[in-house]
């Protein structure tokens, strides 16, 4: 999974196999965003709730398509807007020139399909399907309420010369989350109901060379989700939550990239996104029917150079309007890379970075007046060889966010939340909110060399914000420290084996007040203590051993997996239970044992 693959980065949080938040340096799990082939992807994940969280242990990008990942947890480049920490440019691999082949897998898990070839003598295709059924295990793994998915992606590629290559791209999802009544009250849960998502993203990109010295991406896309969720209370099945909406994304998009001396090169273009979504919300006991929309139109320009054969430093800025704040926002962005020596580099950099409020909160007539989230972010980092194939990287950063999204006082409601970590629908929302992030990430990183590959990160970091009392507060992820380590042992090319081990500090959590609880009927917190107390600390082992047997025509692959090896209860947060009258607890999965085969053909 593309996110297991970046969550073992020292600068992401995302804890528990079961779900697919990124949370990086200390951001919340919307502030990251994707592309594809130069094409902007609302959500990398299957099942995004409400909130703005996903749940879900499957991703929607699969990585067998996938040719290269860049990800960018700060100082990324002017070309990458309206996100806050992140940003990962993915490529996808173009499908097999010269012959058809493919492959098709089946597990506990799932069961999936690859099939790539040529068409004709300029054209390429590669397209997958996968679909899972850990829905119907879900008891067995103590993850009652799973998700069950399916995706299909697909890449069409024409290349008539060497200067011209178009790209056709579309990536499919749908999920369904169903926790029906009597399921609901077996394990203590106070709303019983189901959630479906239907997503799709059609684009085209057309890459030209001008010539040795530049090249250019122009794309058009259109992306549309539909979401369709309610739920109802476990005793009087009166609806609590109704949360149905269609969200259409268009964008257009060029990068030129042009070489304007041995020592020097330009990126510039622009980019035009339009956001238009239908709300029909019950939340929080609010009622919302309105149509959204909102464009953003982006310019951006950098500038690389390279100084005294032992300095690269680009310099960039990039300039922001949208139509709902009607303001122009600037954001300049800096990056220095000195080479101290063969093998060792000092990088410095710094940005100011931008993001719309959420649209479900501008759908809201009484939150009036809000303003795009800034984060000012700066880091040092060195970088070291330690070999030829391990690279040692020591990084220090500060994030400083501002317009943060909050209630003003407690006035209306009782909730300090800093509202980026979790979407809450209230009236009187305002963009008066501040917080920060700093932290220092260690990273011990070795690339395949004869048997052995591994990665060893971690972080010890600090997130937090001022609620409307001038109180400091943690935020919702602020876990602290994280610590991974993955590695593999590969003798051969007949089997292989891998390991995965992480650790984070507990989650910050409210805690509830049960005599007050149980007298109103619903969970009540000591809000005075808002995320001061924090879950117990998060540990899993990952293992997985393939083999692969080599047949005349095609290729078995055999594998076996087993996530939490040793079975540790992890838990995820606390909740009142209206059906016991106590408080429960919702846990990450138990030990799961996942076998299965591939075929390559």
């Amino acid at each position: 999974e593309i996110t297991r693959i970046i969550n073992a980065l020292p600068s992401v949080a995302s804890v528990g196999e079961n779900r697919q938040d990124m949370m990086v340096r200390g951001g919340g799990p919307t502030e990251n965003g994707f592309i594809i082939d130069n094409i902007p992807i609302p959500s990398i994940s299957h099942f995004v709730q409400s909130d703005g969280r996903s749940n879900g242990p499957i991703g929607l990008v699969n990585t067998e398509m996938v040719e290269n990942l860049d990800f960018y947890s700060n100082g990324f480049s002017a070309k990458y807007g309206n996100r806050l920490s992140s940003f990962g440019n993915i490529t996808y691999r173009s499908g097999n020139r010269e012959q058809i082949e493919g492959n098709f897998n089946l597990g506990m898990g799932g069961a999936g399909g690859l099939i790539e070839g040529p068409i004709g003598s300029n054209t390429t295709y590669i397209a997958s399907y996968r679909k899972s059924y850990l829905d119907l295990i879900a008891d067995a793994i103590n993850a009652g309420g799973m998700p069950s998915y399916d995706d299909f992606q697909g890449k069409l590629e024409y290349r008539p010369d060497l200067y011209n290559t178009y790209t056709l791209l579309t990536v499919n999802g749908n999920s369904l989350y169903d926790r029906d009544y009597e399921e609901a009250r077996e394990i203590g849960e106070s709303e019983y109901g189901e959630l479906e998502n239907k997503q799709n993203t059609l684009g085209i990109n057309y890459k030209h060379i001008w010539n040795k010295l530049a090249y250019s991406n122009l794309s058009l896309s259109l992306s549309r989700k539909k979401t369709h969720g309610q739920f109802y209370n476990i005793n009087s099945h009166n609806i609590v939550q109704k949360n149905i909406y269609t969200t259409e994304v268009k964008s257009f998009r060029k990068v030129n990239h042009i070489k304007t001396s041995a020592r020097s090169n330009v990126e510039l273009g622009f980019e035009i996104y339009k956001d238009e979504t239908t709300y029909d919300l019950y939340i929080n006991e609010i009622s919302i029917r309105k149509d959204v929309s909102i464009t953003n139109s982006s310019g951006f320009f950098t500038l690389k150079q390279n100084l005294l054969n032992n300095i690269l430093f680009s310099v960039g800025v990039r300039t922001d309007y949208n139509d709902y704040e009607k303001a122009t926002l600037w954001s300049p962005r800096f990056n220095l890379d000195y080479e101290i020596k063969s093998g060792t580099n000092l990088v410095f950099n710094f940005g100011k970075y931008h993001q719309n409020p959420p649209s479900i909160y501008i759908s809201n007539d009484k939150n009036n007046s809000l303003k795009s989230v800034s984060s000012f972010q700066h880091s040092l980092s060195l970088e070291h060889m330690l070999t030829t194939s391990t690279k040692l990287s020591i990084s220090a950063y500060k994030k400083e966010y501002k317009n943060g999204l909050m209630l003003p006082d407690e006035s209306l409601y009782q909730d300090p939340t800093f509202l980026f970590d979790e979407l809450r629908m209230y009236n009187g929302i305002v963009s008066n909110g501040s917080a920060t992030a700093d932290g220092v990430e260690l990273l011990i990183q070795k690339k395949r060399a004869e048997n052995f590959y591994g990665l060893i990160g971690g972080s010890i970091f600090n997130s937090t914000f001022t609620d409307y009392n001038e109180i400091k507060r943690n935020r919702n992820n602020n876990y602290r420290y994280i610590f991974n380590i993955v590695g593999g042992y590969r003798p051969s090319s007949d089997w292989e084996l891998s390991v995965r081990w992480s650790y984070f500090g507990g989650r910050p959590y409210t805690p509830i007040n049960l005599e007050a609880s149980n007298y109103l009927d619903k969970q009540i917190l000591y809000l005075e203590q808002f995320n001061e107390e924090k879950t117990p600390d998060y540990h899993s082992l990952f293992i997985r051993y393939e083999k692969r047997y080599n047949l005349k025509r095609s290729n078995l692959i055999v594998f076996f997996e087993i996530w939490n090896a040793y079975n540790r209860e992890n838990i995820e947060t606390y909740f009142y239970s209206r059906v016991n009258r106590n408080i429960g607890k919702i846990v990450y999965f138990s030990a799961i044992p996942v076998g299965g085969f591939g075929i390559e053909f």
